[in-house]
This record gives structure tokens, C-alpha cells and sequence, in this order.
């Protein structure tokens, strides 16, 4: 298992974005919006601490949406990752990129034309709240992602069996890469 995580942790450029491209593709999202949020994912990858992993995000796709662009909770959460507008105002005050965005984009329901972004915010709230609310405890924080209050339930069950389902992924995806390349 350590092996995994080291594997993870050690992605290189372009190979998350191939992946992380073909895995969305797969999962139904459209070309373009799977080029968008790849790109956005590996650039993220270089912005945010590697203490959050990058395929976190692709867990948290399936977990909240199943990787569909949809408005939740009565119309108050948006996109592939049901981001809340306190989220994305939580972000802002810490990355004037997205408080940019947020200036530029004033209505919430905006959000679900830019799945980059989507992606962008939900990665730094993620990393956000680990290390400012939750003290790095990752069940609570994925908890909390989707509004619970206690630290394992059924959600953070679903985010795990995806994750552990992605890595096996990824991990194959990496292998197939070595063994093509060393042909």
C-alpha cells in the first residue's frame, strides 16, 4: 500500500492530465470539459501542497455526482463537485485568483459553465479545510465535504472505494506506460 501512495505521489507532468483526461472521458463527462478539468487538475497538483493528493478530486467527482455538471441541494450546489457559494467565498479569501473569479462570475450559478474552475476551488477547499479546520484528519474533512457532521459514515465509505478503485487505475495506467515504452 505504501508502494501506492508513493506512486501517486510521485506523478509526472503530463501523465496525471492523460489520465486524469481518459478517466473522465470514461466516466461520460464531455470532451471538452474533461480537457478543461485535466488540465486544471495538473496545474493544481503544482499549486497545491502535495499533502492532498490530485486523485482525491477525481473520488470526490464521483462520490458527490458521479461525475455529472448538475445543480444539488435545492439549486445551492453547483457543478461536478456540489460546490456551496461559502466554499467558493472560503477559497477566495485565500487565493486572489479565485476571488477574481468570484468578482468576475458574481452569480453562483455561473460556476456551472466553468468545470475548471469547479475543479480548482474544490481542490483548495479540500486542502483548505485539512489543514485549517480539520488538523489533517482526512475522514472528517471528507465528511464535512458533504455536509456531515460525523467522522465515518456511508459517504466516506463511497469516497474511499472510489479512491482505492482510482489508484488501482492509475497505477495500471502507469504500467501500461512503462510497458509500452520500454518496447
Amino acid at each position: 500500500m505504501l508502494l501506492l501512495i508513493l506512486s501517486v505521489n510521485s506523478i509526472l507532468a503530463g501523465e496525471l492530465y492523460e489520465f486524469a483526461y481518459v478517466f473522465l472521458v470514461n466516466h461520460k463527462v464531455p470532451e471538452n470539459h474533461a480537457k478543461l478539468m485535466a488540465k486544471a487538475l495538473e496545474e493544481e497538483a503544482e499549486i497545491v501542497p502535495k499533502s492532498v493528493d490530485p486523485l482525491y478530486m477525481l473520488a470526490f467527482g464521483l462520490s458527490e455526482t458521479n461525475f455529472r455538471n448538475i445543480f444539488g441541494d435545492q439549486g445551492k450546489a453547483v457543478g461536478y463537485f456540489q460546490l456551496h457559494e461559502n466554499a467558493v467565498f472560503y477559497v477566495a479569501n485565500f487565493y486572489d485568483d479565485v476571488k477574481q473569479f468570484k468578482q468576475q462570475h458574481r452569480n453562483h450559478v455561473e460556476l456551472i459553465n466553468h468545470p475548471d474552475w469547479q475543479l480548482r476551488i474544490a481542490y483548495r477547499y479540500i486542502y483548505l479545510t485539512l489543514r485549517y479546520v480539520f488538523d489533517w484528519d482526512l475522514a472528517r474533512a471528507i465528511s464535512a465535504y458533504n455536509g456531515r457532521s460525523d467522522k465515518y459514515n456511508v459517504y466516506t465509505i463511497k469516497f474511499f472505494h472510489y479512491y482505492t478503485k482510482i489508484i488501482s487505475e492509475y497505477v495500471a495506467f502507469l504500467n501500461s506506460k512503462k510497458s509500452n515504452s520500454s518496447k
